[in-house]
């Protein structure tokens, strides 16, 4: 069977970020297609190779004019003209003042106004989530976090997606989950299998990855016994803003679960390396 180029990129560049986190098919037969899929991931050993590491990942200001970073508390606005500019440790101190002003209340994982489309903006350990985002500006795709109802849409009722959208050429790659905001806690939504990777290129959607388990899911991550069995994510809301408009900014975090990305005291250095604070904007 011919491959078409355009489905031969696709499969190019989505074997690159499954091999980069470690993923691979668990069928032992090997088709043409996972054959490409092997292949590429030897290319993309040597490419990722190649990618700068780093903890912290922030957004340039150029990026997102959607937020206005004058108005609000003084806490968000000092907060918003420091991105990107101070250290982790400062920005660790930043977050902890703005978070007792979160207009949520402490409902966060159970308003409506989590719904939406929201871009990443700054990460401690965006390494975690992909090393993609590390890439230079003209080929690094926008991580987009997708909930409610913009969640429903793209992926199914119920679940939650985050989505690298490439430049150049129209790919995108998705990741589901099942989400479920916690019955004794209103700040945090519990994320659940079956998880998916997904392909989206030139209008067309094509599934990469399934697992019906944490264990699984963890395991394909090349994760160790202990991450494995490790509880599921609870995924804190820190900080939510409810205007419903496009600009509203959201602090989140990763408390408990798979180790690699789980968020731990916000005030201890030696932490930073697994900690993965999350702050957003909704982009409609």
């Amino acid at each position: 069977m011919n491959i078409p180029l355009r489905l031969q990129q696709l499969i190019l560049l989505a074997s690159a970020l499954i091999h980069c986190n470690g993923l691979s098919s668990p069928k032992e037969s090997l088709s043409r297609r996972d054959i490409l899929f092997k292949g590429a991931a030897v290319t993309a050993t040597a490419a990722i190779s190649f990618i700068p590491r780093q903890e912290a990942w922030a957004v340039a200001d150029k990026d997102f004019l959607a937020i206005d970073a004058n108005v609000g508390p003084p806490e968000r606005q000092n907060l918003l003209s420091k991105l990107g500019k101070v250290s982790d440790d400062e920005m660790e101190k930043l977050i902890s003042k703005l978070e007792p002003l979160d207009p949520s209340q402490g409902k966060g994982a159970t308003l409506d106004e989590l719904g939406g489309r929201w871009e990443l903006i700054y990460s401690v350990n965006a390494e975690a989530f992909s090393p993609l985002l590390n890439l230079p500006k003209p080929i690094r795709p926008t991580s987009l976090q997708l909930l409610g109802d913009a969640a429903t849409q793209t992926v199914g009722k119920g679940r939650v997606a985050q989505v690298l959208n490439f430049p150049i050429v129209p790919l995108s790659l998705i990741l589901s989950s099942g989400a479920v905001p916690v019955s004794s806690d209103s700040t945090t939504l519990e994320i659940f299998p079956p998880f998916r990777l997904e392909a989206s290129f030139a209008g067309s959607k094509f599934q990469l990855v399934e697992s019906g388990s944490d264990a699984g899911f963890r395991a394909l991550n090349a994760r160790d016994e202990d991450a494995q069995a490790a509880g599921r994510n609870m995924y804190k809301q820190r900080y939510l803003e409810t205007t419903g408009k496009k600009g509203d900014l959201r602090i989140s975090e990763v408390v408990s679960g798979d180790p690699v990305i789980v968020g731990r005291s916000l005030h201890s250095s030696t932490a930073l390396i697994n900690e993965c604070y999350n702050m957003r904007f909704v982009m409609d």
